[in-house]
């Protein structure tokens, strides 16, 4: 507001906000007399665009030509710098002046309808000036039916008429006097943006600056200025070229930001929420973390993601600059306004109002979503095993029963905690194997165990109260149930789906005290000719049109993950197939899949050899990867089986290593086998090859693994309850000895390639963890001892 700093007593309150913004402690409620202060507005520099959206069933692949869903595209304001200034006008705190917008308009038509639009939300435009003889800035949106947003901008005014280097600094000082906080984008010139960050922070105006908007790393001087570096996940992958996929890889690429220079990185993480690293202390002192769990989706379903993201920065510096929040506070109230704009279609007329952000934080509160949190952290951990968020900007699409989006693969209900009693979740392991002296490592991880097994010994269950007795699909969900430790289910498509509805599956899921982790795919026999490779071209968009269907389930049963595993996509024979003709329509059909299944992970899991085809067209994790890079999506992985790969003769901890150093580990299947020719035994995790077992959880530890464990095993003669906690308590126990390994120095004879060596460190961390447990008056088998493993027959 001009004028605010000519006098001393409002200059210092004023700043105020500024202080808490640069990490500056405050009570969280202000003062009557801070109260009674009027906020400073935000100043937001950047561009403005009339949007043009075409809704469309999928994205065209290369070459291709599709038919729009609608014969008219739909028009509105859009632009980053436009979505954030209308966004932070709508949010801003009670009494706050509107937004100070600098932009430049079109000397056109759309230029006055986008000045028109933009003065009707109430903005100051004192800044904002027309480009003469210049277009207005234009975006063209491709938006799939899953909400997902593509789009090409044309920069026009956007990239005219800011004047020279001396004019568009002496405009800076003069804009940013008596801001709050100034929201810079990369959709203008970068001379514009370091012109403004300069003058701010020569002003003292914290700069909150949006990766988005070109593809080009940013300048070191811009992003030294900026006290908040904000990129979404794909940028975060641009920037640095480093993946990703797991929460500690997308830790270490926004560490590696801090290094280029930045002083605190705001990353929204896809359909994973947002983190924070906060690197402003000073050397010597570790980055600070805080993550934000997910809020849901009102409606349930992401219908476009267009503004998600800008919506999310303009509550954040809301929250920060004008209210003094913390942090903390300003991610959460920053995720509940990106849950509420992907739940609606277009950019600025999906942007929320701050009642709506207010009743959705009030109808969800902190404690529902396990709120963020915080730790001091130097490679990715995290202080408690919570969730992840979801949603462009920390928004889950499935309601509050499920609070575990794609990608977030931690602690979830149900799983990950040492259970004590049949359904508890909570706890840490008692004898879990770490050494004496050292506290136990909490489990990060949560359960999922075959749903078929669930058919074995069914005498164990006759005449058992509810559900249990039922021999069909929701009868193997309640005897699920009973096992502890376990959290999810995988879902057989279409063997478990036909014939059921979401609903059925769902309630059944609840009354199990379970949730949905994936679909997997099971193609029946009239793919016996192959599925995505099948010759026939009616055949693999059956097999297309059925995978896509699993999408579909998963999503509608709060699911991450569809798992493709075909028996038929092989050959038996020498001079029986065309093997470049089949890599290609498997490359071609899994790339349509993954198109077609936003917001879900789609995963492949190999196998070298099955009765149904001996050969397998993919017949090794080498070459899975390999064909990961060709179809080249960032929502396909794989999911390794180690029976898959003891049947190729691969070590599970490399292959596991090799997958995990691509981005495209998605999930593991665990078992273990003999080893016989064309065998698959499936039998307890670690039962066979002990020392591979603990190599792989060790490695799985290392490389930050955050999935779902889902054990793949065959029990017939076994009951399939105590055979499954079995398999959880060994995972736990073997999690809890890698944990000690690296606390003993493991990685070092690693690195010297010293056999020996990691091999008496092991025994010393087995003797060590043996002892622990016989202290405790137990047997050293990790997790769930006291009084687990009793399974049906208690």
């Amino acid at each position: 507001m001009p004028g605010i700093r000519d006098h001393a007593l409002p200059q210092l309150l004023a700043l105020v906000p500024v202080l808490l913004l640069l990490g500056a402690a405050a009570p969280r409620a202000p003062t009557a007399a801070a109260a009674a202060v009027t906020p400073p507005p935000l100043l937001v520099v950047g561009s403005l665009n009339a949007d043009t959206t075409i809704l469309l069933d999928r994205l065209p692949a290369r070459g291709e030509c599709l038919q729009s869903i609608r014969p008219v595209p739909s028009m509105a304001v859009g632009g980053k710098g436009a979505n954030q200034a209308v966004a932070a006008a709508r949010l801003r705190a009670p009494g706050a002046p509107p937004p100070r917008f600098a932009c430049r308009f079109g000397d056109d038509g759309p230029g006055k309808w986008m000045e028109s639009e933009l003065r009707r939300e109430g903005l100051d435009l004192s800044l904002a000036a027309a480009a003469p003889g210049v277009p207005s800035g234009s975006g063209i949106v491709w938006l799939d039916a899953g909400g997902a947003a593509t789009s090409v901008v044309l920069g026009g005014a956007n990239t005219e008429g800011w004047g020279g280097a001396a004019a568009l600094a002496a405009a800076a000082a003069a804009a940013v006097r008596g801001a709050g906080a100034l929201l810079l984008q990369r959709e203008v010139p970068e001379a514009v943006n370091a012109a403004f960050a300069s003058a701010a922070a020569a002003a003292g105006v914290p700069v909150l600056l949006d990766a988005g908007g070109v593809d080009a790393p940013a300048g070191r001087e811009l992003l030294a200025g900026a006290d908040y570096f904000a990129p979404n996940e794909l940028e975060l992958q641009r920037l640095t070229g480093l993946p990703t996929a797991s929460l500690a890889q997308a830790h270490a690429a926004a560490r590696s930001l801090v290094d280029a220079g930045a002083r605190r990185v705001l990353v929204t993480l896809g359909e994973r929420g947002a983190l924070l690293i906060d690197a402003s202390r000073g050397a010597g002192e570790e980055p600070e973390e805080t993550r934000q769990p997910p809020l849901p989706v009102p409606g349930g379903a992401v219908v476009d993601a267009t503004a998600a993201g800008d919506a999310f920065r303009a509550a954040f510096a809301v929250a920060l600059a004008q209210e003094g929040r913390t942090p903390r506070e300003a991610l959460r109230f920053a995720a509940a306004a990106g849950a509420l704009a992907v739940a609606r279609a277009g950019a600025m007329p999906s942007l929320p109002t701050r009642a709506e952000v207010e009743a959705l934080l009030a109808a969800h509160p902190a404690s529902e979503d396990g709120d963020s949190n915080s730790s001091s952290s130097g490679g990715g951990g995290g202080g408690d095993d919570s969730s992840e968020a979801q949603g462009a900007a920390g928004a889950s699409a499935r309601g509050t029963e499920v609070a575990r989006p794609p990608r977030a693969r931690g602690a979830a209900a149900g799983g990950g905690t040492c259970p004590g009693a049949p359904g508890a979740g909570g706890g840490t392991c008692p004898g879990g194997g770490a050494p004496p002296g050292a506290s136990a490592e909490r489990c990060p991880l949560r359960f999922a165990s075959r749903l078929n097994s669930m058919r074995a010994r069914r005498e164990l269950v006759e005449g058992s109260p509810g559900d249990a007795a039922r021999d069909d699909v929701i009868g193997w969900i309640a005897r699920q149930g009973r096992v502890r430790g376990l959290g999810a289910v995988y879902f057989n498509h279409p063997q478990h789906t036909e014939g059921r509805t979401p609903q059925q599956l769902l309630a059944a899921l609840a009354s199990a005290g379970l949730a949905a982790a994936g679909v997997a795919l099971r193609f029946p026999e009239a793919f016996r000719a192959g599925a995505f490779t099948n010759p026939d071209a009616d055949a693999r968009a059956a097999a297309l049109a059925l995978a896509a269907d699993g999408c579909r389930w998963a999503r509608e049963l709060g699911a991450d993950e569809v798992v493709v595993w075909s028996a038929f996509d092989g050959y038996d024979y020498h001079l029986q197939a065309d093997y470049g003709a089949a890599w290609s329509r498997a490359v071609e059909g899994l790339r349509a899949l993954a198109d077609a299944c936003p917001g879900v992970e789609v995963a492949l899991e190999w196998k070298p050899t099955d009765p149904a085809s001996r050969f397998s067209f993919v017949p090794s994790t080498g070459a899975a990867l390999l064909l990961a890079r060709q179809v080249n999506r960032t929502n396909f992985g794989l999911t390794l089986d180690t029976g898959h790969m003891l049947m190729a003769g691969e070590n599970s901890a490399q292959s596991v290593a090799l997958a995990a150093a691509e981005g495209r580990l998605f999930g593991v299947h665990l078992n273990d086998g003999h080893s016989r020719v064309g065998a698959e035994d499936g039998l307890v995790f670690g039962s066979v090859h002990s020392s591979a077992a603990l190599e792989l959880v060790y490695w799985l530890r290392r490389v930050g693994f955050d999935g779902t464990v889902y054990f793949d095993t065959f029990p017939s003669n076994e009951d399939p309850v105590r055979e499954a906690e079995l398999n959880v308590r060994r995972f736990k126990a073997l999690w809890a000895r890698a944990a000690a390994l690296d606390a003993a120095g493991a990685a070092d004879h690693l690195a010297r390639h010293d056999a020996l060596g990691a091999m008496e460190v092991a025994d010393a961390a087995e003797a060590a963890a043996a002892g622990a447990g016989a202290g405790a008056g137990g047997e050293g088998c990790g997790c769930g001892c006291g009084g687990g493993g009793a399974g049906e027959e208690v």
